[in-house]
């Protein structure tokens, strides 16, 4: 964490946005604090940092961070040989599965993580010094404390054990708390939040009910990681989840879940397309909560375009990772609408299609002989760019989710499951499944029910989560969870599908138990020998 200690108030550079909407993102820089944090108008400006700030938390450079980790070398994305990985972040190693303690990305991650969390603690240590409505101090200060149990519920999941700030400064040579220390601190500071934050939805801001959401998603992996006994061959007690109590934490997570789909206000979109379409803002505000909004005057936000976009000079993406046969597998394609949207050919030719009154670029068909992708215009095709004669900008201008209701409904599935049986928890699916299907074809949802059902309802369950979430930076938090990312991976096809016979194999060898966590990056544990030791197998 060396440059850590170089941070100034500066790095609280973010979207300057108007309280009414987050809309309005002119940057805002300062250097010292000591003309600082004195009026109202200051804690709004620093919150505001702070929300700045989850881009280069969630992405790094708008377009690796999470994006790497949570979807690439899983069952979903494969490398694509005939494209150049982005070497200033070594995704390679993310390809292949051979991730190694000097890896750029791992390194900056951390860093950004850390940086946006020494600004909520700056924040949190001058919020009671300043004249302000005592209402709005506690609103503020919910806030704060639900982006800074958002870092460590990330910062846990991907690395393990990590130092655990909640005071500023930050001392240099800390130690690495345990996995338990990190997401206690991560379930009280959400709770506040929960506690403390006004149901309101405002886009771009998190509100009682993203807090919600976010202890849901927590509590269930908390639960089913120790459910399913992860990392115990690894014999590594500073990760262990022996600490966690599956059924109370089930509890907890069926308990949120139920009160924020009855009576959170938000609600599924009517339709699948309209949540990954640029101009659908307004439909994706009914589902999504929680989001990076983005500035195209600035060009900032998300810049997903190694795997997001189509892949072509009108569809705006690059190509450099691609879909694997089983992402297409999964879905039933005579009646599941996803699975034509998800995937498909090239944006390389100008046809279009309208949703919610916008014109899109529409990907050229799909290429497929007996079901199998056989050439290389297989690609992901989920987000769509506004139609233009040529893409000219790397960044998507909608509402990127960062968790949205879909996946509560998920969630809430695999609760009930545990707690009251999976004919309990395989009900709770059919609102996303209604949803998903080809209407012309059916309106009944026992259709996919009975389509999907598998007689391992953990596994139906992680099939239903790729199709509803595949590449939103889900799956590889999915298969660790639930003990299934080794066997998962080796499981991957070599021979069926054009990407997996190019390039799986190597993944496949490369896997392994150890790969769960990030490695601590090697320039921050020579800086401070305290972070010692590292994750096993790094």
């Amino acid at each position: 964490m060396k440059t850590l200690y170089k941070f100034m108030l500066v790095s609280l550079t973010g979207f300057a946005i108007s309280c009414s909407d987050y809309l309005d993102t002119k940057p805002v820089s300062f250097t010292t604090i000591d003309n600082f944090y004195k009026t109202p108008e200051d804690i709004e400006i620093a919150l505001r940092g702070c929300y700045g700030r989850l881009v280069s938390s969630y992405a790094v450079n708008s377009r690796s961070g999470l994006f790497f980790v949570g979807d690439i070398g899983t069952d979903e994305l494969v490398g694509n040989p005939y494209s150049t990985p982005d070497a200033g972040s070594n995704m390679d190693q993310f390809i292949f599965g051979r991730v190694v303690k000097t890896n750029l990305m791992a390194r900056d991650l951390w860093e950004n993580m850390y940086r946006s969390v020494y600004a909520i603690n700056l924040l949190l240590s001058k919020l009671d010094e300043v004249s302000m409505n005592e209402a709005r101090r506690e609103q503020v200060r919910g806030e704060a404390l639900f982006l800074r149990g958002w870092h460590y519920l990330y910062l846990g999941m991907v690395y393990g054990g990590v130092p655990v700030y909640t005071t500023v400064p930050h001392e240099k040579d800390k130690a690495r708390d345990p996995l338990q220390r990190v997401m206690e601190q991560a379930l009280a500071d959400l709770q506040f939040a929960y506690e403390h934050l006004a149901d309101t939805h405002v886009a771009g801001a998190a509100n009682r009910w993203t807090a919600a959401g976010y202890l849901t998603k927590l509590y269930c992996y908390l639960a089913a990681n120790k459910k399913y006994e992860v990392g115990k061959q690894l014999n590594f007690p500073l990760n262990s989840f022996d600490w966690v109590d599956t059924d109370a934490y089930y509890r907890e997570a069926k308990q949120l879940a139920d009160e924020l789909i009855t009576a959170s206000g938000y609600r599924l979109a009517a339709d699948y397309r309209s949540l990954f379409s640029e101009g659908s803002t307004a439909e994706q505000a009914k589902e999504i909560l929680l989001t990076v909004l983005p500035s195209q005057e600035n060009k900032t936000g998300f810049a997903p375009t190694f795997y997001l976009f189509p892949v072509g000079y009108y569809g705006g993406g690059w190509g450099t990772c691609r879909p694997t046969q089983e992402v297409y597998d999964r879905y039933d394609t005579l009646y599941d609408a996803r699975v034509h949207w998800v995937v498909g050919g090239l944006g390389t030719d100008p046809g279009t299609e309208t949703i919610d009154g916008n014109s899109y670029v529409k990907p050229l068909p799909l290429n497929l002989s007996d079901g199998v992708a056989y050439d290389g215009d297989y690609n992901v095709t989920k987000l769509r760019a506004v139609s233009s004669a040529v893409r000219n900008t790397d960044f998507y201008f909608g509402h990127y989710p960062l968790l949205r209701l879909a996946d509560i409904y998920l969630l809430n599935a695999e609760a009930t499951a545990h707690l009251e049986g999976d004919e309990a928890g395989r009900e709770i699916l059919k609102p996303v499944r209604s949803r998903a299907l080809i209407q012309t074809h059916t309106n009944d949802v026992t259709v996919l029910q009975s389509a999907y059902r598998r007689s391992d309802f953990i596994q139906e369950l992680l099939d239903e989560r790729s199709r509803e979430l595949c590449f939103e930076q889900q799956r590889k938090f999915d298969l660790v969870r639930f003990g299934r990312y080794v066997t998962t991976i080796q499981g991957i096809s070599t021979t069926r599908g054009v990407w997996n016979s190019l390039t799986a194999r190597i993944l496949i060898d490369n896997i392994s138990e150890s790969k769960i966590w990030l490695p601590i990056p090697e320039e921050d544990e020579i800086s401070n020998p305290n972070l010692l030791p590292n994750n096993p197998g790094y």
